[in-house]
């Protein structure tokens, strides 16, 4: 059985400065095409319930209400076991949008805030102000929707340390039970990649994230990944799937999926999705790329991964195939096998994509 379901949404009312996932500005007459389309995609797939839904985009919440209850709609046709996530934007949610969440089964909510500075939500191209934020609570509390997270930025020029702690105290002091961070990345083809914006310096993003970390895991916010923090047992479900290198199905555009030992990604440009050509690429994973990339995806998580889980799942001794990556890492700190697992320590986080480097090379 395929353990999730990520839909994407593509249509925003205001694309922001500095996102790169496939988006296009809210259009009715393309919003109505783009779910037939993408009705005719779900109904190619081949199970009717999973452990996990999830909406994303985009701005799911930037369609208009008929057409956001058209898309819960065809969605209903699964049922869901544990989790069943939709992303909103507080400029675009109301207290309609949110009680049409609650009729269709929807238990949590995935917040786009990115911070609570509005000069510098104003700096991000960002729409809303913290009176929508404020807003959104209020329609998740009477939707009776208490599953809550919020995502959060950092790395931008001109945000100080003192400006991101006002955003961790607010977000702390919230009814949230989940809380993602994100370091800027600047890509070429977004607003803030042809001004050619700059990042903050090293150091400075280094110290944001270290700060990140320490003050969240100190207000009860427990670091379970490298980006994400939770109150107990809130952790996000649906992408536990990615991180335990489960297989889930992607419907929509850009959308990706991994089922057995094939990854697919959908196009990103419209016109052919339109025209019923969904898929992009289909890869087949060999037997080495499985193995490598469930290690990449494992060691995301601080519990790192289950040796003995591992060894069964693909057939090898993970502590001797990778021997020569292991030793060099533990030697330096930045890995440790404890209990079972093989995890990174607080210090090989910072540096993960270095360590993957070290498991590419002893493949």
């Amino acid at each position: 059985m395929i353990k999730g379901l990520y839909v994407h949404v593509p249509f925003c009312n205001n694309p922001c400065h500095y996102c790169d996932f496939a988006k296009a500005r809210f259009n009715y007459g393309l919003a109505v095409r783009y779910l037939d389309e993408l009705e005719r995609e779900l109904e190619g797939i081949g199970q009717d319930s999973f452990e996990t839904i999830y909406i994303g985009g985009g701005t799911p919440t930037a369609l208009p209400h008929e057409l956001l209850e058209r898309l819960l709609k065809m969605l209903s046709r699964f049922s869901f076991a544990q989790e069943y996530t939709i992303e909103i934007n507080p400029e675009s949610f109301d207290l309609d949008k949110a009680l049409l969440m609650q009729k269709y089964g929807i238990n949590r909510a995935s917040i786009g805030i990115q911070s609570f500075n509005e000069g510098l939500l104003n700096e991000m191209g960002r729409s809303h102000s913290n009176l929508d934020t404020i807003n959104a609570m209020y329609y998740l509390d009477k939707a009776g929707i208490k599953n809550r997270s919020i995502d959060l930025m950092y790395g931008f020029r001109s945000q100080t340390m003192e400006m991101l702690e006002n955003d961790l105290q607010t977000a702390v002091n919230m009814d949230i039970t989940h809380i993602s961070i994100y370091e800027l990345e600047v890509h070429p083809d977004t607003i803030l990649g042809m001004k050619g914006y700059q990042l903050a310096d090293d150091e400075i993003r280094y110290q944001m994230y270290c700060r990140i970390r320490d003050f969240l895991n100190e207000h009860s916010y427990r670091q379970y990944e490298v980006s994400n923090f939770c109150l107990a047992h809130h952790e996000s479900r649906h992408n536990m799937i990615y991180w335990h290198y489960e297989d889930y199905y992607g419907a929509g555009l850009a959308a990706s999926g991994k089922i057995g030992n094939e990854r697919y990604d959908n196009t990103r440009n419209f016109i052919e999705y339109l025209k019923g050509n969904h898929r992009d690429s289909v890869v087949r994973l060999g037997r080495e790329d499985l193995r490598f990339e469930a290690i990449m995806m494992g060691l995301r998580l601080i519990e790192g991964i289950n040796i003995a889980k591992y060894d069964e799942r693909y057939s090898c001794q993970m502590l001797k195939h990778y021997r020569k990556a292991i030793e060099k890492n533990v030697s330096e700190g930045l890995l440790e096998v404890s209990d079972g697992y093989l995890r990174t320590t607080s210090d090989g986080m910072l540096v993960l994509n270095d360590i993957l480097v070290d498991f590419m090379s002893w493949l």
